[in-house]
């Protein structure tokens, strides 16, 4: 692990991204639309951690582990290159393309907020401010 010193750290900065993400109505509103149960595994090439996020029906609620439901869509890949991709240092197309992330499912509701990623990574760079992992902000 390049950022992270143990599988609790990634996890915590993820949620910490996505409960911020929920209170920006943008990037809410355009989670929602993804509808979908996600999981973001990254016990295949990093820690041996993940999350998901569900967007379903309206909701957006996220947590640690895997989702007790059978995800809709799984995004496996390191901890650190989803450090970089939150960070908007990793293209996620171009990530997928390259099979630096694998996809089971349908990214394409997921890949239309990939023009958002600049967004993201402001509110990402918060939650990292507001975890006290300044270090961590990538430049």
């Amino acid at each position: 692990m390049e950022y992270w010193k143990n599988e609790e750290e990634p996890i915590r900065a993820f949620l910490k991204l996505f409960e911020s993400a929920a209170n920006d109505e943008e990037l809410a509103t355009g989670l929602k639309k993804v509808n979908q149960l996600i999981w973001f595994d990254y016990t295949e090439n990093g820690p041996n951690c993940s999350f998901w996020v569900d967007c379903r029906n309206g909701k957006l609620a996220v947590g640690p582990g895997k989702p007790a439901e059978e995800p809709d869509m799984t995004m496996s890949l390191s901890a650190d290159d989803a450090h970089r991709s939150w960070s908007n240092k990793l293209n996620p197309v171009m990530a997928i393309t390259r099979r630096k992330i694998r996809v089971k499912g349908s990214a394409t509701g997921l890949l239309k907020l990939a023009p958002k990623l600049k967004k993201v990574a402001q509110i990402y760079e918060g939650a990292l401010r507001e975890l006290g992992w300044e270090d961590k902000i990538l430049k």
